[in-house]
């Protein structure tokens, strides 16, 4: 975001993976990731529900150089609860 600033990010997108999971994932942080949606050919552990499904609204660290120091935070918000 500047010569003295980095942000990586990440989060989830709408994928159908055949889960029988009936809540419907919409990220409230990253309105622009609901926009993507898709279809996978999941594993037969995920299509019985075997694996819990986890959402990752926003995660993600901000790098900043101060001086001769490099600050690092890490940011995440899943499925509402965040963590700094």
């Amino acid at each position: 975001i500047s010569e003295n600033k980095t942000i990586i990010a990440m989060t989830s997108a709408d994928i159908d993976d055949h889960n029988p999971y009936i809540k419907k994932y919409k990220n409230k942080i990253v309105k622009s990731a609901n926009l993507f949606k898709t279809d996978i050919d999941s594993e037969d552990d995920i299509r019985r529900g075997e694996l819990q499904k986890v959402f990752i609204n926003l995660a993600g660290y901000l790098i900043e150089k101060k001086g001769e120091n490099l600050e690092i935070t890490y940011v995440e918000s899943i499925e509402g609860h965040s963590t700094f």
